[in-house]
């Protein structure tokens, strides 16, 4: 064999591992670690990973953006709308002229196309303004901003605080004798919402009831470390739906926002915090059937 069919080849074989590569690029991928830089919604270039394994935090994000759902709960809302969408699109009162979020090339999964793959990562257009920084209403329950305070710190808890909410349930970062954790100098008004009807009786007041905190308990260690790894590489955010806006039926402005159970939403309305009521419409109305 020649040198130069030899180079010729390995030149043929390198260009077609290239070609492989860029083809299965958003692909599901074999690798914990892998998966976990694929998917998350701020990218790995944009987390601040000084002092922490990029192997632990892509497994953090691999556990909250994909098998924890984290986000399900904590990113409000979740998904925008593709770029450009008027409100009104599908008959949905959402829209997002402005091209807000992590790919306005996508949209909702749960409403726009395109149909999901079975081999291919999620197309979708997350919301990144508000990554993890809580407002979703359960209830009476708002779920809390995951990201770091401004001590630099998710919901300014150490690691062992992290760990210890994680497997018991105590509210540690509403409880602290330090105050609550501070948000671009405010602390943190979640803190402070009017106890829930039935506090002691229905429920332990003492424990988080929404957050699903017995499951994360029988997580081993290494698992909870990667979760608070990648929650501590985040930018901060703040949250769209506010202890302000409140929760349906509950507190804040939309206290008296239709009947509980109804996750009717006062927010600020814009392309990135949307409220989901028609323009004009009367919040306290029924909602759309």
């Amino acid at each position: 064999m020649s040198v130069a069919w030899l180079s010729a080849a390995l030149i043929l074989i390198a260009m077609a591992s290239t070609a492989c590569l860029a083809e299965d690029r958003d692909r599901i991928s074999p690798s914990v670690e892998q998966q976990g830089v694929q998917i998350s919604p701020i990218p790995f270039d944009k987390l601040n990973l000084k002092g922490r394994p990029r192997a632990l935090v892509a497994l953090g994000s691999y556990l909250v953006n994909g098998v924890g759902d984290c986000v399900g709960c904590h990113s409000f809302p979740r998904f925008l709308r593709p770029g450009g969408t008027v409100p009104g699109t599908n008959g949905n009162f959402t829209g997002n002229v402005t091209s807000q979020g992590s790919n306005p090339n996508f949209g909702n999964p749960f409403l726009d196309p395109p149909e999901q793959g079975v081999d291919k990562q999620l197309a979708a257009n997350h919301n990144v303004k508000h990554f993890l920084a809580g407002g979703r209403c359960f209830g009476f329950f708002m779920s809390r901003n995951l990201t770091p305070d401004d001590s630099g710190k998710p919901r300014g808890l150490t690691e062992a605080e992290f760990i210890q909410v994680m497997r018991t349930g105590k509210d540690i970062s509403c409880s602290k004798v330090s105050g609550p954790p501070v948000y671009g100098t405010i602390p943190d008004p979640v803190c402070t919402t009017p106890e829930a009807p039935g506090a002691g009786h229905t429920f332990n007041p003492e424990v988080l009831q929404s957050m699903p905190w017995p499951t994360f308990h029988s997580m081993i260690d290494t698992d909870l470390k990667a979760i608070y790894a990648y929650l501590s590489s985040l930018p901060q955010t703040t949250a769209c739906n506010t202890v302000q806006n409140g929760c349906s039926g509950w507190f804040g402005d939309a206290a008296a926002v239709g009947a509980v159970g109804q996750n009717r939403y006062v927010s600020a309305n814009t392309d990135d915090c949307p409220n989901n009521r028609a323009p004009g419409a009367d919040f306290g109305a029924a909602p759309p059937q």
